[in-house]
């Protein structure tokens, strides 16, 4: 057993920051299990990117965020606190605050240990 106690938080490849989490690097772990807090900055956008070889399940802590999808991002939901968010493998995805003064935050999980992130330049911006 270990604990994962709020700390110090680290920016993300792909344009979020992240907080705690249950993964390889934080536990050792080698099975496939990640849950990490993380925060998307009031009016802020993330670089188009998409989880290789997992799934990923989100739930709304607090704010709203966009999340366009999609081989052009032409599909677009909004999300509020306490809405959950199922996406499969290789989805390429964006994620957006649309609020000019609210932080986004939001808890992820995945069935991989690490976070396996790819950011996708041919995306649209």
């Amino acid at each position: 057993m270990k604990v994962i106690r709020p700390g110090a938080v680290h920016e993300e490849p792909r344009g979020v920051v992240g907080g705690h989490e249950v993964s390889r690097a934080t536990t050792g772990t080698d099975s496939n299990i990640f849950m990490g807090i993380f925060r998307l900055p009031a009016g802020a956008r993330s670089r188009p990117h998409f989880h290789a070889g997992c799934e990923s399940a989100c739930y709304m802590l607090r704010g709203t965020m966009r999340i366009r999808w999609g081989e052009r991002l032409e599909h677009v939901v909004e999300l509020e606190q306490g809405d959950m968010l199922w996406v499969p493998p290789r989805e390429t995805h964006v994620l957006e605050n649309p609020s000019p003064d609210e932080d986004a935050e939001y808890v992820v999980a995945r069935d991989s240990p690490t976070e396996d992130a790819v950011e996708v330049p041919w995306a649209p911006q």
